[in-house]
């Protein structure tokens, strides 16, 4: 017996061509809107219903509520886009089974209504596995600025269960953006290989780079591992609110992703790790504490939390021609050479950076401004404070906050340790700051 299928889609062209394809394979019926639908659903058992999300009259949702009531075994596909993400999400909640961005082709139309459906194992040819999708969140104010989408656009509906809401190329008024925030609906999400695309990120060959091999993707692998077991060891520090170290960590973990998609990028990192045993460490912590500090002060933008990730890793790349043992000596003992010698590691990563195509200048301007204050007696330009980079008070309050408390012979609380930070700083470091750090600890 062939699959009976009811179409329901008030664009009549759209539908007249979906009946078409269908009728090569399932037996069909169509309603040009859920009033029709609910017609036929009374006097005529179907197999699926594959219905528009938003219709005049009665929408998709509205009709899947009435099937729930009365014709509860009958597995919904709901047709949906960008303009219709919170129904969606609705739509899920009342037990719609699949799920369809328009406009779709027709090999996921037809494998969407099997799944439904249930396809017996012997019919289908070969089974394939797909690799495992992994996702990023993202700001819905990034599509503010950008109504036509480089990437196809998913929405989250449990933890299990990820859908496409729009496809690449779409476009998306602002308006509809503008409701959807007004309506509490703050984060999407992208493939993660995508990422760079949203942050516009493009690593070139760096100049102080020369005569390099190929890494190894093992190589690579087994980097970015020990990276997270330091991130878990290192960073995180008792009373650090947990849900705010997960996303944080989580971000961190795509932004090194994506720099290390580059051998010049995986390099660059790599010299930090192996240059000392707690510089790479302290960078991935003035990272981390940096996007952590931003989402406290409000900052979503992932293209603006990814300047300040990749100014947190590398704000300190200046110190790998320096000799590990001054790096490692007590600041009160070392000679005036030495602290000219450290000193000039603000000047030098700002070098190293300009030398890569790629690099933000946001990210070269705040690596080169990470060492100056509000008071403006810090180094190497003593800038005031209103010539200052926006962000660089964020690295630059994370920065101190890693040195205070990276390594702590004693632990301390965390409390204790900001109130310390503002008496030692007081006017010289931004007081929004360190409040938005003072939040992140019970």
């Amino acid at each position: 017996m062939r699959t009976k299928i009811l179409i329901v889609e008030d664009d009549q062209f759209f539908r007249e061509a979906v009946v078409d394809l269908l009728n090569t394979k399932y037996t069909v019926f169509e309603a040009p809107n859920g009033k029709s639908a609910k017609e036929i659903l009374s006097m005529q058992d179907v197999h699926v219903v594959l219905s528009d999300i938003q219709m005049p009259g009665l929408t998709g949702l509205e009709l899947l509520e009435w099937a729930k009531q009365f014709k509860p075994n009958v597995p919904f596909i709901i047709m949906t886009g960008f303009s219709a993400a919170l129904e969606t999400q609705n739509a899920f909640d009342l037990g719609a089974k699949g799920f369809l961005a328009k406009p779709f082709k027709n090999i996921e139309l037809f494998k969407t209504i099997d799944e439904v459906v249930g396809v017996k194992p012997e019919e289908i040819a070969e089974p394939k596995i797909e690799p495992v999708k992994e996702y990023c969140k993202v700001s819905i104010d990034e599509f503010v600025s950008k109504p036509i989408i480089e990437f196809d656009v998913f929405i989250k509906l449990s933890e299990e269960k990820m859908i496409k809401l729009a496809h690449k190329g779409q476009e998306i008024s602002r308006e509809k953006v503008e409701l959807f925030k007004s309506k509490g609906l703050k984060y999407l999400y992208i493939l993660r290989e995508d990422f760079n695309k949203l942050v516009g990120f493009n690593l070139g060959i760096a100049k102080l780079i020369k005569d390099r091999k190929d890494i190894s993707s093992e190589k690579k692998i087994n980097f970015l591992k020990y990276t997270g077991e330091v991130i878990l060891e290192k960073t995180f520090i008792d009373g650090l609110d947990k849900e705010s170290f997960v996303d944080a960590k989580s971000f961190l973990d795509i932004s090194i992703h994506t720099i290390c998609e580059s051998n010049e990028g995986f390099e660059l990192l790599n010299i930090l790790n192996t240059h000392s045993d707690s510089l790479y460490a302290h960078s991935l912590g003035v990272s981390m504490y940096s996007g952590m500090i931003a989402k406290k002060l409000g900052i979503e933008s992932n293209v603006t939390l990814f300047k300040l990730s990749m100014a947190g890793l590398f704000h300190d790349i200046g110190k790998k021609e320096i000799d590990r043992d001054i790096l490692n000596k007590p600041r009160h003992l070392l000679t005036l050479d030495e602290r000219k010698i450290i000193e000039s590691h603000v000047v030098r990563g700002h070098d190293i950076l300009s030398s890569m195509v790629g690099i933000h200048s946001d990210v070269i301007r705040i690596v080169a401004e990470h060492h100056e204050d509000l008071r403006g007696q810090g180094y190497p330009s003593g800038k005031k404070k209103f010539e200052l980079h926006p962000l660089s008070k964020i690295i630059q309050c994370a920065n101190i906050f890693m040195h205070q408390t990276l390594g702590m012979t004693e632990l301390k609380p965390m409390q204790i340790v900001i109130a310390n930070m503002e008496s030692m700083y007081e006017d010289r470091i931004d007081h929004a700051c360190l409040n938005a750090l003072r939040t992140l600890f019970h």
